[in-house]
C-alpha cells in the first residue's frame, strides 16, 4: 500500500507572479520590462516570422520582450 503524500499547506498571501498560457487573440496591455509603462508597437514586418519590436517612449527601451497585463474584469 502506498502512503498518501502530505497535503500542501496553505499558500502565502504574497505569492509571486507566475507564467501562464493564454490565447494570443485575447486583448492585453503590453508593458515595458524596465519602467512598466505602456509600449508602442513598432512598424515593419514583425509579428509573423520575426518577433514584433516594441518601443517605450518613457525610458527609451526597444526590444521584443514585454510584460502583459490582462484587462480588468467587470465586477457585477
Amino acid at each position: 500500500m502506498i502512503a498518501n503524500p502530505v497535503p500542501p499547506q496553505d499558500e502565502p498571501q504574497d505569492r509571486q507572479p507566475t507564467l501562464a498560457r493564454r490565447s494570443p487573440f485575447a486583448p492585453a496591455t503590453k508593458l515595458c520590462p524596465k519602467c512598466l509603462s505602456p509600449l508602442q508597437g513598432g512598424g515593419g514586418i514583425g509579428g509573423w516570422l520575426i518577433p514584433m519590436n516594441y518601443f517605450c517612449s518613457r525610458c527609451g527601451y526597444s526590444g521584443t520582450v514585454f510584460i502583459e497585463r490582462e484587462p480588468e474584469k467587470e465586477k457585477g
